[in-house]
């Protein structure tokens, strides 16, 4: 019976610690999305010959615009000076001139990180006066949108199947831990045990062996994720111990729950049985 009882404790253990680092995968994509969207943006490049009181105007402007999270200005020598630091080249020896002009990075706010609201936005920036171009961050926006079609069409659906998979895995290793002791539930009844006192021992046991493998899914996926966050240490911005504070005690709570009401259900349909059909 001990050996049944370990058994069954390890298989919720491994089913918990499966659901577990799915969770994972479902909070570092989500806050990998995050830092995505706070990178969405544009870049407004002023015309050549622009005046000082519209590239202030238009300061102004972005300044006070609700979608605008943050806001850098660079000058048209300093964007120039950055390329050629990139390029290791002195553009004015080839040119002449200066080429560039003076331009604003926007980051844009989560409610206007989306591909419409950043097309809108560029649209009208585009009539304005003195602005020469407006290019989106597209190769961000592109992430973004892929991240959110495998999430939507992939992740959740696989998500709401593997959770139903385990609830069944579970009930159905807890259901055959009961199974073994069909005979002493039988006999139980026959000296007159009532069936309050019947299931009381098999749902505390339940109970137990889900708080068990609970406990030990929670302590094999933090020594898991400990071990890859110190071989990859960029695994900290996508999975923080402070987005997965509330992962363990669901996954204790998950083995409990679930062991615990497949306990009950197990016992109360051997308690209906008949002798005959318990062979």
């Amino acid at each position: 019976m001990f050996g049944k009882q370990i058994m069954s404790t390890v298989s919720v253990t491994i089913v918990l610690l499966i659901l577990g680092v799915f969770a994972v995968l479902a909070i570092s994509a989500e806050q990998f999305t995050d830092t995505l969207k706070s990178r969405m943006g544009f870049t407004v490049v002023m015309n050549d010959a622009v005046s000082d009181n519209t590239i202030r105007s238009v300061e102004a402007l972005l300044a006070k615009a609700p979608y605008v999270n943050s806001l850098k200005f660079t000058t048209a020598q300093e964007t120039m000076e950055a390329w050629e630091r990139d390029n290791g080249e002195n553009i004015m020896d080839v040119l002449g001139v200066n080429p560039f002009g003076a331009e604003f990075e926007v980051t844009v706010t989560t409610p206007y990180a989306n591909s419409d609201s950043l097309a809108m936005i560029t649209d009208r920036l585009r009539n304005i006066e003195g602005i020469d171009e407006v290019s989106t961050t597209s190769h961000v926006v592109e992430g973004i949108n892929r991240i959110m079609h495998f999430i939507s069409v992939i992740f959740i659906p696989l998500a709401i199947a593997l959770l139903l998979v385990s609830a069944v895995l579970i009930n159905n290793t807890v259901r055959l831990t009961v199974y073994a002791s069909r005979f002493l539930i039988h006999t139980m009844r026959l000296v007159g045990a009532t069936g309050d006192f019947i299931r009381r021992p098999f749902i505390r046991t339940g109970i137990l062996n889900g708080f068990v493998a609970g406990i030990a899914a929670s302590l094999i996926l933090w020594a898991g994720l400990e071990g890859l966050r110190s071989a990859v240490p960029e695994m900290v911005t996508f999975a923080s111990w402070s987005s997965l504070a509330w992962l363990f005690p669901a996954m204790i709570a998950a083995g409990i729950m679930i062991c615990g009401i497949s306990a009950a259900l197990a016992t109360n349909k051997y308690l209906k049985i008949k002798y005959d059909d318990l062979f």
